[in-house]
C-alpha cells in the first residue's frame, strides 16, 4: 500500500481529542455553539442506532463558510459521547490532493483498519466525508458503501446541491439537508456565546415555529393578529435577555448580522473590510472550483463574474438584456443562473401565475446571503451603500428565510410596477398569502392595491415598532419576522 495513504488511512479514526480540537476554538477556547438543525442530526443518528430506523445516509449541503464541516463534527461527537467509539473521518479533498480514488481508499480501508469487508460488520460504524463532491466518483462509490455498510450511519458534507443530488443513485438512499446561513436567533446564541458563555442567549421554544404557523397557514387576518399576539410575551423576553448582554445593543445587532455576520465562517472578524474582502475570495473558491465541476465546458469565469455584479445591482433576470450586457448566448445566462443556484449563490423565484407566465415573465436572482450582494457591491461603492441597494440586502435576507421555512414551490413574485404589487406572493392553503418588505415603511397601500385574490396581506418593515391589525393587512416589525 502506498505509504501516503496508510499514513491517511491511520488518521481516519476520531479520538475524542481530534473530537475536542475541531468543536472549540483554539485561541479562545470557547466552545462553538450548536445549530438547529443539529437536533435533527442527532435523532437521525439516535433513531439509527437505537432502532435502525433510516435515514443513516445524510448530506448536508450548503453554501461555502455556512458551518456544514462543524456540523459534521458536532453529531460525530453526539455518536462518540452517547452511541459508540468506531467514528472514522475522510477529507476527501486531502485524498485528492494525494491523487487516492475514494473507492480505493475505502477498499484498502477495509482491508488494513478494519480488517473485514463492509458486509461483513455487525457492530455499529460511523463513516464521515468531508467535501465528498472532490472526488469524481463519489456518488457511485457511496451507493455501493451504502449498501454493503448496513451497519453504517454514513454523514457527508458538500458545498453544491447540485453535486450531492446528480444521481438517482443516490436518491433513494440519502437524505439532503439544506444547511443556510445563520438565522438571527443562531447568529444571536453564537454572538453571546463568544461574549460569555454563562450570558449565550438562546432561542424561545418553539416561537420559530409558531410564528411560522400564523404567518403562512392562518385562514384569516384575525387569526394570524391573534397568534402573533399570543406569542408577544416570548419576543419580548427573548430581546430583554438580549438587551441584559451589557456589551450588545440590539439594532447593532441588526445591521451586524444583515450586513456582514450572516455566514457562521465570519464570526470570528472583526474588520468589516476583511470580511468583503473573504466574500470576494468565497466567490472565485466558487467559480473557479464548483462552476467547473458543475459545467466544465465553460472557462469564460470573467463573463461570471460580471454576471454577478450585473445581478448584484438589479435582481430581474432578463436573458435578453443580459446577453448584450454579458456577451454570452441568452440560453447560457439560463444556463448559467442555473449553476449559481446549484452552487449554492443564488436564491431564483419565478414570477406568480400560471406556468404560461412563469416561462414567458423574467425570473429574480436574491442573493442566499446579503453579505455576497455587499461584499459585490462594495467594490463600486465602498462601505456606505446607497439607500435603494441596502433593502435589496434585507430582500435577500426574507428570501432566504422563505426557503428555509416554506417549500420552494409556493413562493414567487408579482410582476409589474413596483409601485402597484407588493413583494411576494406565499401560496399556501386555497389563496395566497401577499408579503411586502419595506425599509421604514408603514403603509399597507401596495397589498391593497394588488389584483390578487389574496386570504390576507403581510407587511414586515423595520418602521414598524409593534404587530398591528389593519383590515386584512397583518403590519409586522422586521426584527420579528427574523425571529422565524
Amino acid at each position: 500500500m502506498d505509504e501516503n495513504l496508510q499514513y491517511y488511512l491511520e488518521n481516519t479514526i476520531v479520538t475524542k481529542s481530534a473530537i475536542e480540537s475541531r468543536l472549540t476554538h483554539p485561541i479562545t477556547k470557547l466552545r462553538y455553539p450548536t445549530r438547529l438543525v443539529y437536533d435533527l442530526l442527532k435523532k437521525y443518528a439516535s433513531d439509527f442506532y437505537k432502532t435502525g430506523y433510516e435515514p443513516r445516509f445524510v448530506s448536508l449541503a450548503g453554501l461555502r463558510g455556512v458551518g456544514k464541516t462543524t456540523l459534521l463534527w458536532q453529531t460525530a461527537n453526539h455518536i462518540y459521547q452517547n452511541q459508540h467509539k468506531d467514528v472514522y473521518f475522510f477529507n476527501v479533498n486531502t485524498l485528492k490532493n494525494l491523487g487516492i480514488d475514494l473507492h480505493i481508499a475505502l477498499e484498502e480501508f477495509q482491508r488494513h483498519i478494519l480488517k473485514k469487508r463492509f458486509n461483513e460488520l455487525s457492530e455499529p460504524i460511523t463513516l464521515l466525508f468531508d467535501e465528498v463532491h472532490d472526488d469524481d466518483k463519489w456518488s457511485k462509490t457511496l451507493k455501493i458503501l451504502y449498501d454493503e455498510a448496513r451497519t453504517a450511519f454514513i454523514l457527508c458534507t458538500g458545498s453544491s446541491a447540485l453535486l450531492l443530488n446528480q444521481t438517482a443513485d443516490l436518491v433513494r438512499r440519502m437524505r439532503i439537508e439544506r444547511i443556510y446561513p445563520f438565522n438571527f436567533s443562531e447568529f444571536v446564541t453564537a454572538k453571546t456565546c463568544m461574549e460569555d458563555t454563562k450570558k449565550t442567549v438562546y432561542p424561545e421554544k418553539d416561537l420559530s415555529n409558531e410564528l411560522n404557523e400564523a404567518l403562512f397557514y392562518s385562514e384569516t387576518p384575525q387569526e394570524v393578529f391573534q397568534k402573533i399576539k399570543s406569542v408577544e410575551y416570548k419576543v419580548d423576553r427573548y430581546f430583554s435577555k438580549i438587551d441584559s448582554v451589557n456589551s450588545l445593543q440590539l439594532k447593532e445587532l441588526w445591521q451586524e448580522y444583515i450586513n456582514y455576520q450572516n455566514i457562521p465562517n465570519f464570526l470570528f472578524f472583526k474588520d468589516r473590510n476583511i470580511i468583503n474582502d473573504s466574500v470576494l475570495d468565497l466567490f472565485k473558491r466558487v467559480i473557479f472550483e464548483d462552476v467547473p465541476k458543475l459545467k466544465p465546458t465553460f472557462a469564460d469565469f470573467a463573463k461570471i463574474e460580471r454576471l454577478l455584479l450585473r445581478l448584484a445591482g438589479s435582481d430581474e433576470i432578463n436573458p435578453e438584456k443580459l446577453s448584450g450586457i454579458i456577451g454570452v448566448k441568452q440560453n447560457e445566462i439560463n444556463e448559467l443562473i442555473d449553476i449559481l443556484t446549484k452552487a449554492e449563490l443564488l436564491n431564483v423565484l419565478l414570477p406568480y401565475g400560471g406556468l404560461d407566465t412563469k416561462i414567458a415573465k423574467n425570473k429574480k436572482a436574491f442573493f442566499m446571503s446579503p453579505s455576497l450582494r455587499r461584499a459585490l457591491l462594495s467594490t463600486l461603492y465602498g462601505q456606505n451603500l446607497p439607500e435603494q441597494f441596502r433593502s435589496k440586502l434585507i430582500e435577500d435576507i426574507i428570501v432566504m428565510y422563505l426557503r428555509s421555512v416554506l417549500t420552494d414551490d409556493v413562493i414567487s413574485f408579482l410582476t409589474g410596477s413596483k409601485e402597484a404589487n407588493p413583494d411576494f406572493v406565499i401560496e399556501t392553503r386555497e389563496k395566497p398569502v401577499l408579503l411586502e418588505i419595506g425599509t421604514g415603511k408603514t403603509t399597507t397601500k401596495q397589498i391593497k392595491q394588488s389584483n390578487v385574490n389574496c386570504r390576507y396581506g403581510l407587511l414586515v418593515s423595520n418602521g414598524i415598532i409593534s404587530p398591528s391589525l389593519k383590515g386584512d393587512c397583518i403590519q409586522m416589525p422586521l426584527s420579528w419576522f427574523l425571529l422565524l
